[in-house]
């Protein structure tokens, strides 16, 4: 009997389609492995050069060059969180009197003062913040006076559960880290960088690269960023290089209307603001007069538009319309500038719904002046006056050592802008 066996050499449909599976994935590994040799041994390195030429974490040299030089911006993308550049200018500067709070105390510039002043706005979001910057603060400098600016938000269990929480500040936020070195190639791949920006690192300063005086991507590109005293520029929106992203305050009134964010509606049955949050604050207010340290609390504003919105739904913000009483009641004294109007701003000096601008923090500089007599000798009073008069309907005094552009009617208000007549 005679048997015939198939060929060993003859492949099948399944067999071949298993080798080209295999030759695939071959082909794939070998891909992935070289996009990863690129990845790691060309583009990370260029995006370390890059962020080291623009300044993007460079808060030592910023702070250094801040001390030199009157008119040095740093203005990072890759981190929000100020509290490494904050605590280090407060370090080199050692201040009489400071500013202090979240981003809405960040309008109040040096000019206004007569002594050394810093601006430490935008490193406290809560109250268990607020408390371990001033430790932090204290442990390197104790100031004479202290403008404390309060957000009614802080005073609700739905913005911060505990008041009294321990809350280290963060630290270690401009790093060359594998996530900070991704976001320059992320800001490539959005088209955020033109080609020239890309390249700066190799253009220099006579070939219109990165600028000495300028730290970070958005100093370097709109001058938007903190200046030597610690003060925010919001030059790229004021001066019309990009649309807002409050237009018109649209974003923050639709916070408003359904209780979103800081905007939050208060339920029926609540108190508000609440008891533990006002205890937390008259403890730590009671810390700093024990050291001998004058503090000066104000409730800033919200723009016009967004009060007469939230005067409309009033029931549903006891925390904010009852913030001055309940202070008061604890024996704080506190201006309550939360209506624009009792200073004589309006929305034409806001940047935001919720930011109002340099014009604005003058105005409420001189109210304090006005309560607390005691003020008066840390300030430039006919200067305050001048600059307040000179600039009103603007949110902010055009300086040309920032930026050579003048503001415009960036939110379409209507507001008649100096821009205008030149």
């Amino acid at each position: 009997m005679v048997f015939f066996r198939r060929s060993t050499t003859h492949k099948t449909p399944k067999a071949d389609e298993i080798l080209r599976a295999k030759d695939f994935l071959r082909i794939l590994a070998q891909s992935v492995c070289l996009l990863g040799f690129v990845w790691f041994a060309l583009l990370l390195p260029y995006a370390w050069l890059w962020l080291f030429c623009s300044g993007d974490v460079a808060v030592d040299r910023a702070v250094a060059s801040q001390t030199e030089d009157a008119c040095v911006l740093f203005g990072s993308g890759v981190s929000q969180d100020f509290v490494d550049y904050k605590l280090r200018l407060y370090a080199q500067k050692k201040p009489t009197i400071v500013a202090l709070g979240s981003s809405r105390v960040m309008q109040f510039r040096e000019s206004s003062f007569t002594k050394p002043f810093c601006n430490m706005g935008g490193v406290a979001g809560n109250l268990p913040v607020l408390r371990s910057t001033i430790d932090a603060m204290l442990a390197i400098h104790k100031p004479e006076a202290i403008i404390l600016g309060l957000d009614f938000w802080w005073f609700m269990p739905a913005w911060n559960k505990d008041p009294f929480a321990l809350e280290p500040p963060t630290s270690g936020s401009y790093t060359y880290s594998l996530s900070n070195l991704k976001k320059f190639w992320q800001w490539v791949f959005e088209g955020k960088l033109s080609v020239g920006e890309f390249f700066a690192p190799f253009l220099g300063v006579a070939g219109h690269g990165f600028f000495a005086d300028r730290f970070g991507i958005m100093a370097q590109t709109t001058n938007d960023g903190f200046a030597q005293d610690g003060s925010w520029y919001y030059t790229a929106e004021t001066t019309g290089q990009k649309k807002p992203f409050d237009y018109q305050f649209r974003d923050t009134l639709t916070q408003v209307v359904h209780g979103m964010k800081a905007f939050y509606h208060v339920p029926k049955g609540i108190q508000a603001p609440n008891p533990a949050h006002l205890d937390a604050l008259a403890e730590l207010l009671c810390r700093l007069h024990a050291r001998g340290i004058r503090v000066y609390v104000v409730i800033p504003p919200v723009a016009e538009s967004v009060y007469k919105a939230m005067r409309e739904r009033e029931e549903k913000y006891p925390h904010c319309f009852g913030l001055a009483n309940a202070l008061r009641a604890r024996g704080i004294a506190v201006l309550d500038c939360t209506n624009p109007r009792t200073l004589g701003s309006n929305d034409c000096e806001f940047v935001d719904g919720f930011h109002g601008g340099e014009i604005t923090y003058l105005r409420i500089l001189r109210s304090l002046c006005d309560q607390w007599s005691t003020l008066l000798s840390y300030v430039h009073l006919d200067a305050l006056h001048t600059r307040i008069a000179s600039w009103k309907g603007h949110v902010y005094a055009h300086d040309d050592r920032v930026t050579d552009l003048w503001e415009v009617d960036f939110n379409d208000f209507g507001c008649k802008k100096r821009s205008q007549l030149r």
